[in-house]
């Protein structure tokens, strides 16, 4: 799997994001949450906070902004940086979860390790 999402990208239910060095994985998981995890030790670092939630996919949108959303298409979580066209989220080595304009940061989970 790659470590970054592009514009109209989606991460489906068990489907990951995985940094370069394979130190740190986002997943969509079955339960609806979408969680950062330090593959060490299989320790959460950050999460969407919507397990139980009937998550379905998690979209890079066109418009910048980075949305989960259920079945029927209502939005469970978002990164709240739509008016960002060309934005992308990536899964850096270091273990932040960070959306760039394109090269200018506009939101991470701020889990650096």
């Amino acid at each position: 799997m790659a470590n970054t999402l592009l514009p109209n990208q989606v991460l489906g239910i068990n489907e990951y994001l995985l940094s370069t060095n394979g130190a740190y994985q986002l997943i969509l998981q079955s339960d609806g949450n979408l969680v950062l995890y330090r593959m060490a030790n299989h320790h959460p670092l950050w999460a969407s906070n919507t397990n139980g939630k009937d998550a379905m996919r998690a979209i890079m949108q066109t418009d910048g902004n980075f949305v989960l959303y259920d079945f029927h298409g209502k939005p469970l979580w978002a990164s709240g940086t739509n008016g960002k066209p060309g934005s992308f989220v990536t899964m850096q080595d270091d273990g932040n979860l960070v959306i760039y304009e394109p090269k200018i940061p506009v939101w991470a989970s701020n889990t650096a390790q």
